[in-house]
């Protein structure tokens, strides 16, 4: 067998063993570069808000990189309402973003409905505002903030809501209302804090 015919051959197992490994990575849902990972299909069994839903294999997912009004929110009941009829009893595929999870253990993802990226269509057509607080984790932060700005301009969605004065406020877990400055309305979560721009009756106000 001749030098070359060696060489040949040598470089040959090289390249086989090369497919073989990209092939093990591939089926393994590993990355030599920490790049993203798709997953699924699953299917979509509840969903939560406008940025939360439940899979059939028990996994909890949070919408990377967006996110959308919390319950007593303008557009709130909207943004809910297109992510059922998106995604609700449909087969999904999702994207790993940077971080695996968030900081309450759900799974960071964007999702996909056939070709459809879930995350980006909330966002451009004012569901959902971009998260900016987590910008360096999120891998397609440029792309949505384009898309958020169009949604911004044309006045879509939550941007088209009217910016209320807060003169009481209240948690989603209880029916009292606060002032601002109130002691107990500081300890209330910004995620759970509802704003009222009306006075509360007697027995709605907590007195502080």
């Amino acid at each position: 067998m001749s030098t070359l015919q060696g060489c040949h051959r040598n470089q040959q197992r090289k390249m086989d063993w090369i497919k073989s490994l990209l092939v093990l990575i591939f089926i393994s849902g590993c990355s030599l570069t920490g790049s993203a990972v798709l997953e699924g299909p699953f299917l979509v069994t509840n969903v939560v808000d406008g940025d939360t839903l439940d899979l059939n294999n028990t996994l909890r997912i949070r919408f990377s990189g967006i996110n959308t009004p919390e319950t007593g929110e303008c557009y709130y009941q909207e943004a809910k309402e297109k992510l059922s009829e998106l995604t609700l009893n449909k087969n999904v595929i999702l994207e790993t973003d940077i971080s695996d999870e968030g900081k309450y253990g759900r799974k960071l993802r964007y999702v996909y409905v056939d070709d459809l990226l879930v995350n980006a269509y909330l966002v451009e057509n004012g569901y959902a505002k971009v998260y900016d607080k987590y910008k360096d984790d999120t891998r397609k932060y440029a792309e949505l903030k384009q898309l958020e700005a169009s949604a911004k301009l044309k006045k879509l969605g939550v941007w088209s809501c009217q910016v209320e004065s807060c003169l009481f406020v209240s948690s989603v877990n209880s029916d009292k209302f606060h002032t601002p400055s109130c002691k107990y309305a500081k300890k209330i979560l910004e995620k759970n804090k509802i704003c009222h721009s009306s006075e509360p009756s007697d027995k709605e106000f907590s007195g502080c």
